[in-house]
């Protein structure tokens, strides 16, 4: 019986069996400080596409020599693409007069203008740094933001403000 008592302690005290805590981290809007005196046909973000590796739950930092440190404890809300797609959309919506961005969900009209983006690399490190390279129709921008840290919760701010400045171009 003492055994028996001993091994449920060693097994109930064994770390094999605790499951550690997911921390979960989303994207936030930022507005934009003015509204861009545009007028024409509404745009819609229709997609996204992110680079090979980072379309994922887990945050994702470089390291040095073309390694990837998958934080797998420490989640997007969603895949990145959906958030993405989501903080871009609005965030380029307080950026240009009403009616001219047909948000994610929204109905699309008929003389609405799709528009993909591409992000060739949307990445924090290996340096405290997040770097943004994306392109949609015949624009691209390279972006980059410093960061304090590459702790998650600052790499976190560092993409909403890299989507905050893309939008800042895009309506232009």
């Amino acid at each position: 019986m003492r055994r028996a008592i001993f091994f449920v302690v060693l097994l109930s005290g064994c770390s094999f069996f605790s499951k550690s805590k997911s921390t979960i981290y989303s994207l936030e809007r930022i507005p934009g400080t003015s509204v861009a005196a545009v007028r024409g046909t509404p745009i819609g973000i229709d997609a996204v596409e992110m680079p090979p590796g980072f379309d994922r739950r887990e945050i994702v930092v470089r390291q040095a020599d073309h390694k990837l440190d998958v934080r797998a404890s420490q989640l997007w809300a969603s895949a990145l693409s959906d958030q993405v797609l989501h903080t871009l959309s609005f965030d380029l919506q307080s950026r240009l007069p009403e009616g001219m961005v047909v948000l994610p969900g929204q109905a699309k009209p008929s003389s609405m203008r799709a528009v993909t983006v591409v992000f060739e690399e949307f990445a924090a490190g290996p340096d405290p740094v997040v770097t943004l390279d994306a392109h949609w129709a015949e624009h691209r921008e390279h972006i980059t933001v410093p960061i304090p840290s590459l702790d998650s919760k600052d790499v976190a701010a560092g993409y909403s403000q890299a989507l905050a400045q893309l939008a800042d171009k895009m309506a232009q």
